[in-house]
Formats: structure tokens, C-alpha cells, sequence
């Protein structure tokens, strides 16, 4: 069922994302208990990674999707597409919560961005990644 040692980094992203873009769809059931069912259901590999770190955004979204919304000017959470919305919480919770250097957590946020959302989208990501990293002090202005 779950393989536990062979998923890179970028493959345990990826799987982070498809589950924060569904738990937008089942917001009030318990995090742990919705990532088992997800993993059972779906038979996706996983590893320590993904659980730790989906728990941590789940732990933290309302101080994450602050963050968010105060650095995206003129953009509410709610305009905002649920992959676009998955994917920021995911960097910005590796950035500030998990010790991933932020140029990690920006680039993988890109190349996931890429494959799930419009073309705009990735412009949009960086923009607010890069500018909650500066505000930070976590990369330089």
C-alpha cells in the first residue's frame, strides 16, 4: 500500500499539493484521518515527509492563509484558485515551519504550479513567495 523510503523530495511535494488542493473540498474533516483515507484510497507511495508536513499546513492555516492574503494585494484567499491556494500554503509552510531553504521551497512551488494551474499562475506564486521570503528576511531584497 504506502512505500515509505523511495519517494523524492519533489514526488512527496507533488503529493503534499494533491492533498491540500483536496482537503479544500472536505475542510472540517480531521487532518490525520483525511490523510490515511487519502493515502488508502488512492494507494499513493508516501513518506514520513508528506504526512509531516500536510499536518504542519493544516496546523498553521490560519496564520499561513494571513500571511498569504496580507502580501497579495488586492487578492483575496477566496479569488484565488484552490491550486493556487494549495500550493502557496505548501511553500509557505516549508519556508517558515519546516527549515527548507526558500529558493527550494519557491522553485518546487513553480514547477508544481506549472502543471496544475493556468499560465498566469506561476508569475502570481512568485510574486507572493518571493515577497513573504523578503519580508521575512529569509532571501534578500
Amino acid at each position: 500500500m504506502s512505500d515509505k523510503k523511495k519517494l523524492s523530495r519533489h514526488a512527496c511535494r507533488e503529493l503534499i499539493f494533491k492533498l491540500l488542493f483536496a482537503k479544500e473540498f472536505d475542510r472540517e474533516a480531521d487532518p490525520e484521518a483525511f490523510y490515511d483515507a487519502f493515502i488508502e484510497i488512492t494507494e499513493e507511495p508516501t513518506a514520513d515527509y508528506v504526512k509531516e508536513i500536510f499536518l504542519g499546513v493544516c496546523g498553521s492555516r490560519e496564520a499561513i492563509d494571513a500571511e498569504i492574503e496580507n502580501t497579495s494585494e488586492n487578492w483575496k484567499l477566496s479569488r484565488m484558485s484552490t491550486s493556487t491556494r494549495s500550493v502557496l500554503r505548501m511553500a509557505v509552510y516549508e519556508m517558515t515551519g519546516a527549515d527548507v531553504p526558500p529558493k527550494v521551497a519557491i522553485n518546487e512551488a513553480l514547477e508544481i504550479i506549472k502543471l496544475y494551474d493556468e499560465d498566469s499562475a506561476p508569475k502570481f506564486v512568485n510574486g507572493i513567495l518571493n515577497k513573504i521570503a523578503r519580508e521575512r528576511g529569509l532571501i534578500e531584497s
